[in-house]
């Protein structure tokens, strides 16, 4: 009946003297008291077995989900007959929490290692305080950040509209997705001072960066990884574009409002899709039923009939799928005309942000022909750090946001890194704290 009870205490059958059990007030009591074995003086290293005293510690023990279970233990303490001084009997259970086990503080720190927990939802699960459960985090979780790889990635994520830097950057292994470290913030001279800290030894071991078109990355990049090849992130081009796109579509679609049940409001209200949907995945033989038409169209064929309500939205979607085409090159002798002829056909366009994002993408026209060098058999990209993102979004959302950076960096790394795990030895959880806020007088004036 005890086994169980006793293998979760980490505890020999041999070595348990009795143990009881009692059920009360929904919470589960096991008492339990261990076989004598005397100990050697911490002080005058003498063996002893003389009890002085026995003291009955009452410990957590949340090992059953939704189930409380508290372990009453009757411990020993003996007393040194050549000094007189008095100490506990070793216990393998007992954790360095006055209250608490250390199958608990194992429990707590596996359940944390899911994204989709959340340290009140461990709380209640284990019968422990939110508090009691950070504090376990901070004390066992905090981690280090990574060796700079030969391919990386960065990235911003936004993390907090209350915090200090609103967007957080995020650095990761290009071939196996580690995250390598997250940083408070983009900030060129934030961003300055942490490669700057990184041994220049260290920092030329980098030979590819992927990022998004921010300047500052690469600004960054160019001086601080000098052995590194710069690519921008085709994806991040690709989003740029459909977001012009998608801004000419809904200045198109106003000019129906007043007529809502027109066909041409149906098509860019409720068959967008079809504008950033890749051609090569668009049907021309599957026709369905459409209700608005009454009619069996082909995705292809409503695609048509939207492109047709406006000469600019059909140009915008021609430009688009240029750069579709563009991306699946394979010729290294023809990406950088193919490039450049894209970059004309942009700056030429009659849509004002085509005639930018021309802009945008001569500025990077070295980093996006870059981006089609191939590491580890795969072309170059942010792709890694995409799946990450959406991770964040979730553990951030389910918490509410977090209020300490710190403590989200080691919470996040520790999710994100399969094999990252926690330290068996008690860490200073100041450093992640940091300073609260100062007590102001007491005002004993009544």
């Amino acid at each position: 009946m005890f086994d169980d009870i006793i293998h979760s205490l980490n505890l020999k059958v041999e070595n348990v003297e009795s143990i009881s059990h009692a059920f009360k007030n929904n919470t589960h009591f096991y008492f339990i008291k261990l076989v004598s074995r005397g100990i050697f003086c911490p002080n005058c290293g003498q063996y002893t077995q003389k009890v002085h005293e026995y003291k009955t510690i009452s410990l957590n023990h949340s090992i059953f989900i939704a189930e409380n279970a508290s372990v009453i233990y009757k411990a020993r303490r003996y007393i040194c007959p050549h000094c007189s001084k008095t100490a506990f009997e070793h216990s393998p259970f007992k954790s360095h929490h006055p209250r608490l086990t250390l199958k608990t503080i194992q429990n707590v720190l596996l359940l944390l290692k899911d994204y989709n927990q959340t340290f009140s939802m461990v709380a209640k699960k284990t019968n422990l305080s939110v508090t009691e459960v950070m504090t376990i985090f901070d004390e066992h979780v905090q981690i280090e950040r990574k060796k700079l790889p030969e391919a990386m990635c960065i990235d911003e994520f936004f993390f907090s509209r209350h915090a200090k830097n609103k967007y957080a950057c995020m650095l990761i292994n290009f071939k196996n997705g580690l995250v390598l470290d997250i940083l408070p913030s983009r900030h060129k001279s934030d961003l300055r001072t942490y490669f700057k800290m990184i041994s220049l030894e260290e920092r030329m071991n980098v030979k590819y960066i992927t990022m998004d078109l921010y300047d500052n990355y690469r600004d960054i990049a160019y001086h601080w990884l000098p052995n590194a090849v710069v690519c921008a992130d085709s994806f991040h081009v690709i989003k740029n574009i459909n977001d012009v796109l998608n801004k000419l579509r809904i200045t198109k679609m106003h000019d129906y409002e007043d007529n809502k049940k027109s066909d041409e409001y149906y098509l860019l209200k409720h068959k967008n899709y079809l504008l950033f949907k890749d051609s090569l995945d668009i049907s021309d033989t599957e026709y369905k039923k459409n209700r608005h038409f009454s009619m069996r169209y082909t995705d292809g064929q409503l695609l048509e009939k939207m492109l047709s309500i406006d000469e600019q939205l059909k140009e915008g979607y021609e430009l688009k799928e240029l750069y579709m085409i563009f991306i699946q090159q394979d010729d290294p002798d023809t990406i950088e005309s193919f490039l450049e002829l894209i970059i004309n056909n942009y700056k030429l366009s009659t849509i004002v942000g085509f005639q930018k994002l021309g802009n945008t993408l001569e500025s990077w026209k070295k980093e996006i022909i870059n981006s089609f060098i191939k590491y580890d058999k795969r072309k170059l990209s942010n792709g890694p750090i995409e799946g990450r993102n959406k991770y964040i979004h979730i553990i951030l959302e389910l918490a509410n946001g977090y209020s300490n950076f710190k403590r989200f960096r080691n919470r996040a790394m520790y999710i994100l890194n399969k094999f990252e795990t926690h330290s068996d030895r008690i860490l200073d959880v100041y450093s992640v704290r940091g300073k609260g806020k100062e007590r102001g007088k007491y005002n004993t004036k009544k």
